[in-house]
């Protein structure tokens, strides 16, 4: 039975009696797939009509079988007193349901699927208008999307790989490749223990080249994302066309499906590599690691306008341009400009979205469609493009959420993540380790932690798909060039 059928069913039976008799001023349950479900999942009978229909049906099936147990969905009129006596009176409305969401005439218009995914999702704080304006239009596409396809053989082969080499791209393309494969037919579990031994693996990888990549020379390549505005200087005269594509939240795989959506529009990389994301992989650090070309600091407020001064500051007046997607606004480039930033946001918010692989592949596909617009009219310009992203992401389990002790000792808005910790003091940041022990797998520097498997500091036993820790699938990140 599914958690929303299971909640609705809950609310029309509470109560004493073995029959309710259920008033539905929004007329939920008297849709057809509402009705279907609740007759299959009751173990009780489910009877929808008039005060006049449901006497009918009590006089004949119950007056004899008081113990009997039914759902009497009443949808004009008044039962009589001697069968409300006898019965559990409740209104139902299908907004009730959504205490946290704002727009409650949208919800009780929204179709039982709809409704059933969003329950599902159990989003938490206020859910504005425009919110859930986006949240339905994300399922929808969704629903939309390209049917499942068997993938059985995909499944053979990603759990067979061994040995991999993290230095060579096309071992993290195959694994993408094979990745998006498995999670298309729906059988992303029964690769899942492979992934964990992938990402322990590269862990090893990690210890060993993290720390020289963030200092190495980036002239032929940046080793990570600190690196990639010494590229561009050292690489690039300033009357050649270079835009900065920053695609925030896209993993590895997510850019496989942008490059076969480009590959149709006859746009090809010629050169593709990955790098480090900025660990712990959260935008507020790596991002600003990419346009400052430097160190991050904790202390930096993330916002279009420091990335835009910042990005602006390397380069001559009237050179550059920052352009901050909205996904509504046409790109609108400057005559003269010779490097262009453009930063995209719509990804990461469709993958915060997501609860599952699954979700996130289509929602990722439709997307695509959508953003190669952006790639197409840059290379028209004249631009040579700079892909990448800030970090990509990982479908997380909960471990446990930070106690208020260890919420007191962390270090401002940016520390407390679900894959990342960074506090004031060492004497926290050590204690900390103590308390989380060996229960989860993290890398641990000075003030701040990055799980490394994946689990995340949030309730125990809750699934999200998230970033900040040292995942491959998050600090394994594309670098590209068209």
């Amino acid at each position: 039975m599914s958690e929303f059928i299971n909640e609705i069913l809950y609310s029309l039976t509470r109560g004493f009696h073995p029959l309710s008799i259920v008033s539905n001023p929004d007329g939920f349950l008297a849709h057809k797939e509402v009705l279907q479900e609740l007759k299959r999942e009751s173990r009780g009978e489910i009877v929808v009509g008039t005060a006049i229909e449901l006497r009918v049906h009590y006089e004949i099936h119950l007056r004899r079988n008081p113990e009997r147990s039914a759902v009497y969905i009443l949808t004009a009129g008044e039962m009589l007193p001697d069968i409300s006596i006898r019965a559990n009176k409740i209104r139902f409305k299908i907004a009730e349901l959504f205490p946290n969401f704002v727009d409650k005439a949208t919800i009780s218009q929204l179709s039982f699927s709809v409704l059933s995914k969003l329950y599902d999702k159990h989003i938490q704080g206020i859910v504005t208008s425009s919110r859930l304006h986006d949240l339905v239009s994300d399922l929808n596409d969704i629903q939309s999307a390209e049917p499942i396809k068997d993938f059985g053989e995909a499944v053979d082969i990603f759990n067979a790989i061994e040995n991999p080499d993290w230095s060579d791209v096309a071992t993290i393309r195959r694994i993408s490749e094979l990745f998006v494969k498995v999670v298309e037919s729906d059988r992303y579990d029964e690769i899942a223990d492979t992934i964990d031994y992938l990402n322990f693996d590269f862990q090893h990888y990690l210890d060993d080249t993290y720390w020289n990549s963030i200092n190495a020379n980036p002239l032929l390549k940046p080793r990570c994302v600190n690196g990639i505005l010494r590229h561009v200087r050292d690489n690039y005269e300033l009357n050649e066309k270079i835009a900065l594509v920053v695609v925030d939240g896209m993993a590895f795989w997510q850019y496989g499906v942008l490059r076969d959506e480009l590959e149709r529009i006859h746009v090809h990389p010629i050169q593709e590599d990955w790098i480090y994301s900025w660990i712990p992989s959260i935008t507020s650090l790596s991002r600003q690691a990419i346009f400052g070309g430097e160190y991050p600091l904790f202390d930096y407020t993330q916002s279009p306008n420091n990335e835009k001064s910042t990005w602006q500051s390397h380069w001559p007046t009237n050179a550059s341009q920052y352009f901050y997607d909205n996904g509504v606004e046409p790109l609108r480039i400057a005559n003269g400009c010779k490097r262009f930033a453009l930063v995209t946001v719509a990804l990461d918010e469709k993958m915060h979205n997501s609860w599952s692989y699954l979700e996130l592949l289509a929602l990722t596909k439709l997307w695509a469609k959508s953003f190669t617009k952006r790639i197409k009219q840059l290379k028209n310009a004249g631009f040579e493009i700079i892909l990448t992203t800030d970090h990509g992401n990982v479908l997380s389990k909960g471990h446990r959420p930070f106690s208020p002790i260890e919420k007191a000792h962390l270090y401002g808005k940016a520390s407390r993540g679900h894959r990342h910790a960074i506090f004031l003091q060492e004497d926290a940041s050590n204690q900390f380790a103590k308390d989380i022990g060996y229960s989860i797998r993290y890398l641990h520097k000075d003030l701040w932690f990055a799980i490394r498997d994946n689990h995340s500091f949030t309730s125990t036993g809750r699934v999200e798909i998230t970033h900040g820790g040292s995942h491959l699938f998050e600090c394994m990140i594309p670098f590209v060039k068209f």
